[in-house]
């Protein structure tokens, strides 16, 4: 009776408890790590790197996205917003600082994989 308890509190556990997708993806960010944000993405994705967008699959998305922050490695990323419309969805904005100027960076998460990812330039 002991294992089925604990099998029925981390199934619970499992399935609800609170996405920390928004988390990952801040923290991948933080440390330019794209192997790690990229495990967050849907198969197919929204992807706009400043002036280039397309929707993408993960590969794909993973490639361009290592470019730019090849290019433009991180020095700092502050999240400045997380909203969760119900639990099928978030939105989350941050101000991503790079060695080569700062943008802004929106990611849409449904189901719990992000499915939009932009990076676009700071007009501050």
């Amino acid at each position: 009776m002991k294992y089925i308890a604990t099998i029925i509190i981390s199934v619970f556990a499992f399935f609800f408890s609170p996405n920390d997708t928004a988390e990952d993806a801040i923290a991948a960010i933080k440390q330019g790590k794209v192997s790690d944000l990229i495990k967050l993405f849907d198969e197919k994705v929204s992807i706009k790197l400043i002036n280039q967008e397309d929707v993408l699959s993960k590969a794909q998305a993973e490639a361009n996205i290592k470019v730019f922050f090849d290019k433009h490695p991180v020095k700092n990323f502050t999240n400045t917003h997380v909203s969760s419309t119900n639990a099928n969805f978030q939105y989350l904005t941050g101000n991503l600082e790079t060695s080569n100027g700062k943008y802004r960076v929106s990611i849409l998460i449904r189901r719990g994989l992000i499915s939009q990812f932009r990076i676009e330039t700071d007009n501050d």
